[in-house]
């Protein structure tokens, strides 16, 4: 299968702009990614910033013609929680490429901070995120049981000490068939407070 090429390929972005673009994406063509678009993001990915420049986060590209591997993963953790092992395993098949995220603290630096390791793995997600809506591909990052199940760790090999996953991003070209609804108006008044000099 030759890699797909979007006949309409994003406009330069303005951050601003590109954080507007950057949407969850629930639908997508059955398409792959080609893999130089993945590792673009993936190096932007790993810009994000960190304490004591540890590198927390680790990324685990599942393409199509793995992704049966994940499928059981998540089948094994359903059947092992009692839920809905059928619907479990479509989770797999929602997009070409998933990306296991993990994060791994770093353990033999006392100054290091474990929820400090969590958020520069948020961050780097974030940029990961971002740097696909720039190349006009789509993402969602999925998270809970399933995803951070201890059979999708073990599917990864994560075994470090304190390591554990923090979602999976499922990527792909957004179908057009499913039009992603208008953004929710930010009331910046309701989340942001300015502290002035009296």
């Amino acid at each position: 299968m030759t890699d797909y090429v979007n006949p309409n390929p994003p406009a330069p972005a303005s951050f601003g702009e590109l954080a507007q673009r950057r949407r969850s994406v629930y639908s997508y063509l059955d398409e792959p990614v080609p893999r130089d678009v993945i590792e673009r993001a993936l190096a932007s990915a790993v810009l994000a910033p960190n304490h004591h420049r540890t590198a927390p986060w680790r990324f685990f590209v599942i393409t199509c013609e793995s992704r049966h591997r994940l499928q059981s993963a998540y089948q094994g953790a359903a059947r092992r929680m009692e839920r809905d092992v059928m619907r479990a395993a479509q989770r797999a098949n929602d997009a070409p490429i998933n990306v296991v995220v993990a994060c791994v603290p770093t353990q033999d630096n006392p100054r290091v901070i474990l929820r400090e390791e969590e958020f520069a793995t948020a961050a780097a997600v974030q940029n990961f995120l971002l740097a696909l809506a720039d190349a006009g591909v789509g993402s969602l990052l999925t998270t809970g049981a399933l995803a951070e199940s201890p059979e999708v760790a073990a599917l990864v090999g994560l075994n470090d000490p304190g390591a554990r996953v923090v979602g999976v991003i499922n990527v792909g070209y957004p179908n057009p068939q499913r039009p992603i609804p208008p953004r929710p108006h930010t009331q910046l008044d309701r989340v942001v407070r300015w502290i002035n000099e009296d």
